[in-house]
This record gives structure tokens, sequence and C-alpha cells, in this order.
């Protein structure tokens, strides 16, 4: 019987040990693509005297690594909602973070993800099982080295698209008795940008009546390392140099105007960045869902009539990541959400 795809489930467990599988505790509402190979499979291929020179009685597995799994939110299905923010941003920027409650007995955690610019990695490993009702698959060592963020203002649509590795697939079933769970998802006409002159002034100066869209991409910097063992996986891993970047479609006003003559300048003058979005959604008696993306960087791009929408200029601006001196700091990743660990 061939798998039904509305049967499709995505479910996670966090490990308390990298590579060491657990058995899922979360189901994520979401899309799991896996690769078309996690293994390098070797024919040898010397020449034999014939015209098909493969032999088969010598083939075998030279590598093996699950990368290029997809994890996405489509639009259609919901898209993205701020429960999933703090598992992403823990496997992808920074681990090990203990969330805040705001409010007593309220159940409103603030999750803040800063730039590791120094130190040890801490990411948060997982083992994830996808599959629908045909088979299910399972990969330990699950990390995020890619994450890509967009939102629109006139749809309303927020949606998340990751990019996954881990040890290698294999055939499983499902851990029972996970339900789905409730979710508050993220609208795309609440967002809102702020742009101003420093860490300490950021969030005075919004550019409003002018976002229509944008798209935030954060490569951690994750990766795995093969490194010579007894083992024929995954055994290791490293987090390397981080590039974060925000594309933005910005409807021409004055403000817009003001930020692209920083860009036509000859000298560079660093740009302090906050998107936000408050969901207007309280948690208990406390404080609203809300996901807020603070950056320091410089303008790197900046296109003027790239786009029109309903008969107006739309300019698109890139902004690209980087340490603030004064600050000592590059960027900040905030979600306050009902969830308490990942």
């Amino acid at each position: 019987m061939g798998g039904e795809r509305v049967l499709h489930k995505v479910q996670i467990g966090k490990e308390s040990s990298h590579g060491t599988a657990v058995a899922a505790d979360t189901m994520l509402l979401g899309e799991v693509v896996l690769p078309e190979a996690d293994r390098e499979v070797v024919i040898p291929g010397f020449g034999t005297g014939e015209r098909m020179p493969g032999q088969l009685a010598s083939a075998f597995v030279r590598r093996v690594l699950g990368e290029g799994v997809t994890f996405n939110t489509p639009a259609d299905r919901g898209g993205a909602y701020y429960q999933l923010f703090p598992l992403l941003f823990s496997m992808c920027v920074k681990g090990n973070i203990t969330p805040a409650e705001q409010t007593s007995e309220q159940d409103d955690y603030l999750w803040t993800f800063a730039a590791p610019l120094t130190g040890a990695e801490t990411v948060d490993s997982i083992t994830l099982e996808a599959g629908d009702d045909a088979r299910a698959y399972e990969l330990a060592y699950v990390l995020c080295p890619t994450l890509e963020l967009s939102g629109n203002c006139d749809s309303g649509e927020v949606t998340v698209s990751a990019t996954l590795f881990g040890d290698k697939i294999t055939a499983t079933t499902f851990t029972g008795a996970i339900s789905a769970p409730t979710a508050t998802f993220v609208i795309g006409k609440f967002f809102r940008v702020y742009v101003d002159d420093s860490w300490a002034t950021l969030g005075g100066t919004e550019l409003a009546d002018a976002l229509v869209d944008w798209t935030l991409t954060i490569n951690g910097g994750v990766k795995p390392k093969l490194r010579g063992s007894a083992s024929r996986v995954l055994d290791t891993h490293g987090q390397g140099e981080m590039e974060v970047t925000l594309a933005l479609g910005l409807e021409r006003t004055s403000g817009v105007e003001t930020e692209e003559d920083y860009w036509l300048a000859t000298t560079v003058t660093p740009r302090f960045v906050r998107l936000e979005v408050d969901s207007g959604i309280q948690i208990g008696s406390g404080e609203n869902h809300t996901l807020t993306f603070d950056l320091a960087g410089a303008w790197v791009g900046w296109q003027s009539f790239g786009r029109d929408q309903d008969g107006n200029t739309l300019d698109v601006a890139t902004l690209r990541v980087g340490k603030d001196a004064t600050g000592s700091k590059a960027f900040e990743l905030k979600v306050l959400t009902d969830v308490s660990a990942i």
C-alpha cells in the first residue's frame, strides 16, 4: 500500500548527547523532504576487458551523511508559528538556552539568542522522525546549518525553510501517543521595521507604511565533521563563520529615502535594524506572543525601483550583518511564546 501524503507527520526529541537517538516527544507542524541519497555507493569500475566495467561483487558504501534534509512550513498549510522558533534557533545559532518567564505562573517565556561571537559552540541536536502511514524514517544528530525566514505584509504569509543534516537515514516506527501542538501562527501584516543609529536607540525610528516583504537568511556556521574513528557515521560537528542577511521590500517613503542616502554615500555608516511582530494574542494574563530580530549591519545592496506593487514603486534593500564595535554584538533574536523547553 502506498503512503498517503495527508498522513505525513514530523516528530522530534532533543538529544542529551549528540548523536545518541532519543524517542520523540514533540510533533512539529511542517513538512520534511529527505535527500535522494544519504550514502555514496561505489561500484568499482576498473578495466576488466568488458564493456560493463562495474563489478557488483565488490560494491561498497564509502561515505554516509544525511545532508540536504529540508523542513518547511508551507504558507498554504498555515506557515510558521511562534512555538517553532526556539527549537530552530537552538539548532542553528545557539543552544542550551534557558528562557525567562515574564509574568509569574503565566507561561510567557522569553527566549534570547545572541550571536555567539566567541567561546565554545552550544547548538542543540535532535532526533528526527518523519514519514507517513506506509513508513517512518529516523535521523539522529540533526542540526540546522541554514535558516530562511520570509514574510509578506500584503498576503499575511510567513514561512520557514530549514536545511538540516543528520547522521544517516534509517527505517523506524513513530513514537506513539504524541498529539499535535496547539500553535499560534505568525501573521505577516503585523510585522514592523525600525532603523536607527545605534543599539541604544534601536526601536525608536519606524519606517512606517513602508514594509511590504522581507527575507531573513541565517547561516549559523554549523557543519558536520567526519573524522577518523571506528564509526562510519557522523562523530562530531563544529560551528564556523556565521553570515546573516536581511532583504527588505520597501515602498518608497521619506524614511526609506533617508536610508537609501546611506547606501548612496561613499562611506559606510552602520545601521541598526529591528524587525518585529506582536501577535496581539496574550499568553494567559501575561505578555503577547512576539518575535524580535535585532541586527547590526550595513546596506550592501539597494535596488531602486526594484519592483512595483499596487501601482507603487518598491525598493529592495539588503542588509548584511556585522559586529558593532560599540555594542560588541552583531545580532539578537528574541522569541516570546508559551514554550518553556525544546
